[in-house]
This record gives C-alpha cells, sequence and structure tokens, in this order.
C-alpha cells in the first residue's frame, strides 16, 4: 500500500469515528436565576425554542401570590401565569426556600397548546443521570426571551 493511500484510509478512518460523535451531540439550554414578572421572557423563550427537548432549570421563581398555585389535590404541580403564558412543573421538581420556588433539574419541555389566549408550557422531569453521564451533552447559557432558535 502507498503512502498516499495510507495516509487516506487513516484520514477516513479518522473521520468515520468523528462525524458520529458529532451528529450525536445533544445540545441543552441552561436557564439559571431569578424568575420574576419582569425577566419571565427567558423562560417563555426558553421554553418555546425547545418543544420536546431537553432543557436545563435552576431558577427561583419569585411571582405574585395572586398568580401562582401549588395545587394541593390530584397532580400537585407548581403552576404560575401572567397574560402570555402559564407554566406547570411538576411535583417533586420544586421546592420552597426563602420566599421563592426554587426549581432545579432536567426537563422536556412541552406545549400544552393555547387556553384562553395564553400559551401552556409543562416541564416534564427527566433523571439528571441521563444527561449527567452522557458525554455527547454539550450546555448553552439560554439566550434570551426570543421564541425562534
Amino acid at each position: 500500500m502507498t503512502r498516499a493511500k495510507a495516509g487516506l484510509l487513516l484520514l477516513l478512518l479518522v473521520l468515520g469515528f468523528a462525524l458520529p460523535a458529532a451528529a450525536r451531540t445533544i445540545r441543552i439550554e441552561f436557564l439559571q436565576g431569578a424568575i420574576d414578572q419582569k425577566n419571565v421572557g427567558l423562560l417563555y423563550g426558553l421554553a418555546c425554542r425547545n418543544y420536546d427537548h431537553i432543557v436545563h432549570l435552576d431558577i427561583a421563581v419569585d411571582w405574585p401570590q395572586g398568580s401562582l398555585d401549588v395545587e394541593d389535590k390530584d397532580f400537585e404541580r407548581l403552576v404560575f401565569w401572567n397574560e402570555k403564558a402559564e407554566y406547570l412543573f411538576p411535583k417533586g421538581t420544586y421546592v420552597y426556600l426563602h420566599g421563592s420556588y426554587v426549581v432545579k433539574g432536567y426537563f422536556i419541555a412541552r406545549s400544552g397548546g393555547m387556553h384562553q389566549g395564553q400559551v401552556s408550557n409543562a416541564f416534564d422531569k427527566i433523571d439528571d443521570a441521563q444527561v449527567l453521564l452522557n458525554p455527547y451533552v454539550q450546555e448553552t447559557r439560554a439566550r434570551g426571551a426570543r421564541c425562534k432558535k
């Protein structure tokens, strides 16, 4: 085998391993910080850009009591809303700490559709280990309130 052929074979072998790894990369947006009525667009943008994809949250929800509810029956979700959207987090994904509800972990953002002029955004919890142990995960900071990628 000539040097040129051996070099080409080596290059194809390296590319064969490199391309599938790039194709398996899982990109996850990470939103961290306090969420209030002034910056809730960050959570809205994160959700609508990532419907049916994994997102990472470490947020403290500082929300008026009149538009926040913790269900005490059935699903026992944390629910808060404004005129544009509502946000639902399942039981076990939030704790009340220092006057705010803290939500941490990995979720799949889901659209529940439009209800009385509000978009319903649900966050389904997934096992953190599935993400933390995956070598193909790349996290990036949330990119603002825009809906489009």
